[in-house]
């Protein structure tokens, strides 16, 4: 092959790859601005509004701080895929109405109509209108501050392919029809664990939560503890013979602890009982 020839096929392939780049990149950016037909629906916290203690518990037990720390948070980042952070809460809060926050909350969907990746509408989609006020309340009662660095989510090479591909999972397409109610139901432990533990677990099986966490079936797990020893986890973070759990371990120390007491019987009663 002579010198020309090796030119013009490199030149072609070189073009070939920019073609394609521009083309995974233009679909990467279809998926990230494609809406959802999610009607606003009328909701105002202010007649369920709790009292601010009680407002920030409910938050964390439902894992909002975890997330979000106190001004928006790096998830996952990784040089090939993106770096995916959660946004800073006091900006949001002042950003959005009750209407806005409510459909975000339960449905994953953002002001301007596109979806949020990673906040787990699925199982928010499930919270009554009086948790929702909680963090409703939560948010709006927040001091303002700057955003942490990075303030917003950026995709790599790898990520926009799966974007461009269907592959990364935005909640608004997973969230299940739900009646909402206005208060808790009778039924708290399986309220609490629909609502918080499925955040991260299935409860018949692994799951893979599609960032790289792969997490335990739930109920299989809680049936190796007594209740004190799940009481323990739930309030401490540690495991039976006080093993680090890692991501549970953090999770349960910094948030699941403001679970009160009647919280964390129901919860575990729902997870052990025949049939979970």
């Amino acid at each position: 092959m002579t010198k020309t020839m090796k030119l013009r096929v490199a030149a072609s392939t070189a073009a070939v790859i920019a073609l394609a780049w521009l083309g995974v990149h233009a679909g990467s950016q279809a998926r990230l601005g494609r809406t959802h037909a999610v009607a606003l629906e009328d909701f105002d916290a202010a007649y369920l509004r709790p009292a601010p203690a009680e407002a920030e518990r409910r938050a964390r037990t439902l894992m909002c701080t975890g997330c979000h720390a106190q001004a928006g948070r790096v998830i996952f980042d990784d040089a090939a895929i993106g770096s995916l952070v959660a946004p800073n809460l006091t900006r949001v809060a002042r950003s959005y109405d009750d209407r806005e926050l409510e459909r975000l909350l339960r449905h994953g969907v953002k002001k301007d109509g596109t979806g949020v990746i990673a906040m787990p509408a699925a199982t928010y989609a499930h919270l009554a209108d009086e948790d929702v006020a909680a963090l409703v309340t939560w948010m709006r009662s927040l001091e303002p501050l700057p955003d942490a660095l990075p303030n917003r989510t950026t995709w790599g090479p790898l990520g926009r392919l799966a974007l461009a591909l269907d592959r990364i999972p935005f909640e608004a397409d997973h969230v299940p029809p739900v009646e909402h109610r206005a208060l808790r139901p009778k039924n708290l432990g399986r309220y609490l664990v629909e609502t918080t533990c499925l955040h991260c677990h299935h409860l018949d099986r692994e799951r893979d939560n599609g960032f790289g966490m792969v997490t335990p079936a739930l109920a299989t797990v809680t049936k190796g503890y007594s209740f004190e020893a799940f009481d323990h986890l739930i309030t401490t973070g540690k495991g039976i013979g006080d093993r680090d759990l890692g991501l549970m371990s953090a999770v349960a120390a910094k948030e699941f602890s403001f679970f009160d007491a009647d919280e964390r019987r129901a919860i575990f009663d729902h997870l052990t009982q025949p049939g979970s």
